[in-house]
């Protein structure tokens, strides 16, 4: 492929690839991957994350809390010791996004008040830092459409939704607030029609693509540990939707994350 690809959404610090990371990356590379976006889930393990992103030049990462480590008891001033441990992190080479975060009801809601202060305090640091914030839903679209219609104007904060699966609403809301929407391998399952939709329907100058890597392999890959080299497979899922040249999805995704992660070099 001539336009080099980004896999905006991996996770290079997890056990998965934890025997054969070089191989990883230099299989991406031979697919055309040459960029990558290693996410982190809990500030605990970020020493590591930041570890691997500095052994590759086109390689960066995020800091963060995912929605399902938000921790059940929680005070003001450990949302506070939140906001510094990101701020700190930011000054790090290489830190380039905040998140994921967001919320995920899918198993309970039990600390679904946590979840929203997590959430905004994510958001907070996304527009302090001018470093976007990478969104996590899952069950709850509804509340996701409520906070970012609170949070992302109150502190001026940009970003996206990552691996988006949820409905056409979400993804109306998320573009007016000039949001980016990020599709993974979930769109080439055979039972995702309504999600293709939703492929044809987000303009291509507000798309990324992802893996969410080792989960989520697409097709032709499913029931495989999944790597950023599959990348290519979402890539051609969205040119043959909207029925274009997977080299201009490939240029417009390229060019959406360097947009988008402006303290990301090439």
């Amino acid at each position: 492929m001539k336009n080099k690809i980004v896999d905006s959404h991996c996770h290079l610090d997890f056990d998965d690839f934890k025997t054969d990371l070089d191989n990883i990356i230099s299989n991406a590379k031979l697919n055309g991957v040459n960029y990558m976006l290693s996410i982190s889930v809990d500030l605990e393990k970020f020493k590591k994350i930041h570890e691997i992103t500095n052994r590759f030049e086109n390689i960066w990462c995020t800091t963060g809390v995912h929605p399902n480590n938000v921790p059940k008891k929680i005070n003001l001033k450990q949302i506070e010791n939140l906001k510094k441990n990101l701020k700190l992190n930011l000054s790090k080479n290489k830190v380039i996004g905040i998140g994921e975060t967001g919320l995920d009801f899918f198993r309970n809601h039990n600390n679904k008040k946590n979840q929203i202060d997590y959430f905004e305090t994510h958001a907070e640091v996304s527009g302090l830092a001018k470093s976007p914030i990478i969104v996590h839903t899952r069950n709850a679209d509804e509340d996701t459409i409520f906070y970012l219609k609170k949070f992302i104007p109150k502190y001026n904060a940009s970003g996206l939704i990552h691996c988006f699966s949820s409905s056409k609403m979400l993804a109306e809301s998320a573009l007016d607030l000039g949001l980016y929407i990020s599709f993974s391998g979930i769109i080439t399952f055979k039972k995702s029609d309504k999600l293709r939709e939703i492929v044809n329907y987000v303009p291509l100058d507000r798309m990324l693509v992802e893996t969410d890597s080792p989960y989520l392999s697409p097709v032709p890959k499913r029931g495989k540990r999944n790597e950023p080299a599959f990348t290519k497979f979402t890539l051609k899922q969205i040119a043959e939707t909207k029925n274009i040249n997977i080299e201009k999805v490939a240029e417009y995704t390229t060019n959406n994350f360097f947009k988008l992660f402006s303290k990301a070099k090439k």
